[in-house]
């Protein structure tokens, strides 16, 4: 295995024994899956550096959740960057936003139905009074004034009730545009966004949301605050990813033709395809591959924009460019999946015992094979290990034949 750098996805899920999880995001390769005493830094810091020691590997960034436990140990125990979880930050803002907003929609709806039903009992009333047979004795009302502020209180119902509903929307689509605009390049251009412009485009979001949610309580302000704390890890990242960046190719001692390259083609053109491969949207899918194929064909036909560089050099840029694009790692799913997965085992057999928890993770890595037909352990070491299935044919006894059951004189 080739000596290489990586980055480690980690949590912790319960069984309801307190189960940690490291995941290799790349290659999608388990390192740690065991059940501990605890969730301390302690006890992070031993069980990832026990297993650290069998590999060539470096770790170079923990990305997971904002527990304090995982953030010290990537910080103080890896001595590493520690990068947040994106999901983490969008589920904050709709857990403090989203009823709340909903609640207010919902109260504006029933009130601009009773203004209606208002308007229209007035007008009800002067028809009847207007269109009877024998006038009512007394003073006739002064219908039309009635209407008239009926409507206008009808009027102020309608308009509170699209202002709940754009307050709705601008926090739905504010908080989509936090995933959107947090990556090292523009999605939709391939430009480079440095760690200023990512920070100035997340600002304009937490703002939007801080102006649609002026009106709810402290309590569901409180979660936009936590969230918005992540910011400046957020903007640490990107800048933490381009300095990877500059000193990787530093070390590969490139023309500043071929870092022209990589940077303005080869970088984004894999990274837009590896944002693509993630993405769920159709349409948003195809427009980013059709980016990343635009900037990737530009060195695939003419050798670089000054047709400048052989094939060899292409293919070794092209391979730096693929692993420079893998550093940026803004989300734990692969963790939040396993665990998902390990939930269910655990629910349909009532307890995963260790051996079975190891042989589950044997399984994924060395069994559970990905479209392209590699395994995790494969795509980890850089090599395919040994079958299996034939491993343990070689290894492991055959079971006995089962006894002869006695029969009875009948």
């Amino acid at each position: 295995m080739p000596v290489k750098t990586i980055t480690l996805c980690e949590d912790e899920t319960f069984h309801p024994e307190i189960c940690l999880v490291s995941i290799e995001p790349v290659s999608n390769f388990i390192l740690v899956e065991k059940y501990a005493m605890n969730r301390e830094t302690k006890t992070w810091n031993e069980v990832v550096d026990d297993v650290l020691k069998k590999f060539p590997v470096k770790v170079i960034q923990v990305a997971s959740d904002e527990g304090r436990s995982l953030i010290s140990h990537a910080i103080k125990g890896l001595n590493v960057h520690h990068s947040p979880d994106c999901f983490h930050v969008s589920y904050e803002i709709g857990k403090g936003t989203c009823c709340a907003l909903m609640s207010n929609i919902k109260k504006a709806e029933k009130e601009y139905n009773e203004t209606i039903k208002q308007t229209q009992l007035m007008v009800q009333k002067k028809e009847e009074f207007d269109g009877a047979d024998k006038r009512p004795q007394g003073r006739r009302p002064n219908f039309e004034k009635r209407i008239e502020h009926a409507k206008e209180q009808e009027q102020q119902a309608e308009s509170i009730l699209d202002q709940a509903r754009l307050n709705c929307e601008t926090v739905r689509s504010a908080k989509a545009e936090i995933g959107k605009v947090y990556h090292p390049y523009n999605i939709k251009t391939g430009e480079k966004q440095d760690s200023e412009m990512v920070s100035g485009l997340l600002t304009d979001c937490f703002d939007r949301i801080h102006m649609a949610t002026a009106n709810l309580t402290d309590r569901c302000k409180k979660h936009v605050h936590k969230a918005q704390r992540v910011v400046d890890s957020m903007v640490a990242t990107i800048a933490f990813y381009f300095q990877l960046i500059d000193i990787c190719l530093g070390n590969l001692h490139l023309s500043d033709n071929d870092k022209h390259l990589m940077h303005s083609y080869l970088i984004p053109g894999h990274y837009l395809k590896q944002v693509a491969d993630k993405e769920r949207d159709v349409d948003r899918k195809t427009d980013i591959l059709q980016k990343s194929r635009e900037l990737l064909s530009i060195v695939d036909r003419h050798g670089g924009p000054d047709g400048k560089c052989s094939d060899l050099k292409i293919e070794e840029l092209d391979k730096a460019a693929r692993n420079c694009a893998q550093f940026f790692q803004r989300s734990s799913s692969c963790v939040e999946g396993r665990n998902a997965q390990l939930a269910l085992r655990h629910q349909g057999i009532h307890r995963l015992g260790q051996k079975q928890l190891k042989a589950l993770t044997v399984v994924h890595n060395y069994y559970i094979k990905r479209r392209d037909g590699t395994t995790s352990a494969e795509r980890f070491f850089e090599a395919k290990p040994n079958d299996l299935f034939d491993y343990l044919l070689t290894h492991m006894d055959y079971p006995m034949r089962p006894r002869n059951q006695l029969k009875l004189d009948t």
